[in-house]
């Protein structure tokens, strides 16, 4: 891969249990907020895939800025997902953290060729999103995104 490959962190994500009580705890209690919801699944998402299969499965996603950062909370609807199955193998938690790239095609395949399997991917209005599996080196999940504009 290579030195200056991701040019900043732009969004955490943890997987919960229940997205509205941890919307609530987290506006209630920390102060944090203002939450936009939104359910990504076949229908709202073009070009979904897990493993490199083109599949359906559904998620609920809150995310708020806090500062520059995004901060994401996912609940997954059904037993399909990578997020499914994370809450499943390990409970709730930190899941992945999502980078910025100059160049998001070339730190894609940069992240295949070091053996990076792809987890899950899609375009969601227009943002395209990877997950690769770097839990054993990094101990959470990496996703890159590519915007509209780049």
């Amino acid at each position: 891969m290579g030195d200056g490959m991701f040019t900043k962190v732009i969004q955490i994500a943890f997987v919960v249990k229940d997205l509205d009580a941890a919307v609530r705890t987290y506006s209630q209690v920390y102060g944090i907020g203002p939450w936009k919801i939104s359910e990504i699944n076949s229908k709202t998402v073009d070009d979904l895939y897990k493993h490199d299969n083109r599949t359906d499965f559904s998620y609920r996603v809150a995310m708020c800025d806090i500062g520059d950062l995004e901060w994401e909370l996912v609940q997954p609807m059904d037993d399909a997902s990578i997020y499914s199955d994370f809450l499943r193998e390990k409970g709730p938690g930190l899941h992945h953290v999502a980078f910025a790239t100059e160049d998001y095609d070339k730190s894609g395949e940069a992240l295949r060729n070091a053996g990076k399997m792809v987890l899950s991917s899609g375009n969601w209005e227009g943002l395209r999103f990877t997950h690769f599996d770097t839990e054993d080196d990094l101990g959470f999940v990496l996703e890159l995104f590519k915007s509209p504009n780049q």
